[in-house]
């Protein structure tokens, strides 16, 4: 998920004078090199597990309200310790140590889906890998925003998020088609759970070794930063001073809640309703990937040359096709046309979104920003899920599970409708190349 960040008037650290930051195009190899890997690791670590998890639990019997804990619970605790990890790392002036620490933990706890046979289990198995998630997320971020010049930033980030989604396609590529050909189409996962935990685990601890030959932005020869402590109501203070912040953090949690409450709803209709197979799960996935691949770049550069905001509202508009079309669908293969179909609008948005928050967020404290938005984005996704879960089981005390998902599918739509075009109210932090004009040309009479 991704967020917003304003360019404070002076800065904690001055890589440059803002002139030659701007003429720099790209950030060193070395520099490139670690976050790619990183970004592909996780998402590799990420993509062996994760897509299963919703399978796991549906094969153990859970209902719409189980689905909805344990997706409620990661996405609370991803996000809601953040200000604090990020407050941290801000102090220390150091954010690689945070991401290291978290990307070879994280996906660890997954193991101990083979000993569970309660669905209630999986929710603390899901609360530990977000917690040590949560550790490494604000310094991610933070990172990025000290090696990334303003001007390229769109293009810097969709980089990054590029080979993330590459990662994501071969690990679901692993996970759900090779291992569907080896063990046959009706693969128990949680007893083969521990392999790709183990492979994800060697990858990440792999990923890393670029990481630890670069050097930390805020540690450098010439650096200039305040070396003092500011209070933290004081960095607090700040945070509400910061209008376009505070707007962005706003509008994008209202709309998380109802960006979220479908996500338990997803599985149940992949599984339940239409009886989707692992390998079948896992192509859905691979589409998802793929479309990142296909357009995330081109979204970055557009949002380089005219600006994030417009891609920013097309981000949040075209999710309301998600569960709108989802009703419709009576065959699997229509899942797939509906995943490339909105997931490329999707993704070619998405290049926006992470650009604009790197703008909003001041770099001396990215930590605490970026943190602070998260968890109050994770209360909401907490809230959204919960009720999407709820609203399900609630409905099925008068309709079938079917027609019951459907309801709560086309009310999420309508909301995610309605909702978007607030973000046609968001305005842009700083200058662009270009900007996009409409002309009607009218021939001579």
């Amino acid at each position: 998920m991704t967020d917003p960040r304003i360019e404070p008037v002076s800065l904690d650290i001055i890589h440059q004078e803002e002139a030659e930051a701007e003429d720099m195009p790209d950030i060193k190899k070395e520099e490139s090199l670690a976050l790619y890997s990183r970004s592909m690791a996780v998402s590799i670590a990420n993509g062996l597990v994760s897509p299963f998890v919703s399978f796991i639990a549906l094969k153990m019997g859970s209902g719409p309200a189980i689905l909805g804990w344990v997706q409620a619970i990661a996405n609370l605790l991803r996000q809601f310790l953040d200000p604090i990890f990020g407050r941290i790392s801000d102090l220390m002036k150091r954010r690689i140590p945070f991401i290291i620490i978290s990307t070879i933990t994280w996906t660890i706890p997954y193991a101990f889906l083979y000993f569970v046979n309660a669905p209630a289990f999986i929710i603390l198995i899901a609360a530990l890998v977000n917690i040590l998630m949560s550790f490494g997320n604000p310094a991610w971020t933070a990172l990025q925003n000290e090696l990334f010049p303003s001007k390229v930033r769109g293009k810097l980030t969709g980089r990054v998020t590029w080979f993330g989604s590459l990662g994501s396609m071969l690990a679901t590529l692993f996970t759900g088609v090779i291992l569907t050909f080896a063990f046959g189409e009706n693969i128990d996962y949680k007893k083969f759970i521990y392999i790709p935990v183990a492979i994800g685990v060697i990858i990440s601890i792999i990923a890393i070794i670029p990481l630890l030959r670069i050097t930390e932005p805020l540690q450098r020869e010439g650096a200039i930063f305040d070396k003092t402590t500011r209070p933290l109501k004081e960095s607090l203070r700040d945070i509400f001073k910061n209008k376009p912040f505070v707007k962005f953090t706003l509008l994008y949690s209202i709309f998380g809640l109802f960006w979220t409450f479908s996500w338990p709803l997803f599985s149940i209709k992949q599984v339940n309703i239409l009886g989707a197979t692992p390998l079948e799960i896992a192509l859905l996935e691979i589409v998802f990937a793929l479309t990142s691949m296909l357009f995330i770049l081109l979204g970055a550069k557009f949002a380089d040359k005219y600006g994030r905001t417009k891609l920013v509202f097309l981000n949040r508009f075209c999710l309301f096709l998600f569960p709108l079309l989802y009703i419709f669908a009576s065959q699997v293969w229509h899942l797939y046309l509906i995943h490339f179909f909105v997931s490329s609008l999707f993704s070619f948005g998405f290049g926006g979104v992470n650009a604009y928050i790197l703008d909003l967020i001041p770099v001396k404290d990215s930590g605490l920003y970026y943190g602070f938005l998260s968890m109050v984005t994770g209360l909401f996704y907490f809230a959204g899920t919960l009720a999407g879960g709820y609203m399900v089981e609630i409905l099925q005390n008068w309709y079938s599970q079917e027609i019951s998902l459907n309801i709560t599918l086309a009310f999420v739509s309508g909301m995610r409708f309605l909702l978007s075009f607030m973000f046609l109210s968001l305005k842009e932090v700083k200058e662009f190349p270009a900007t996009l004009k409409f002309k009607r040309k009218f021939g001579n009479k």
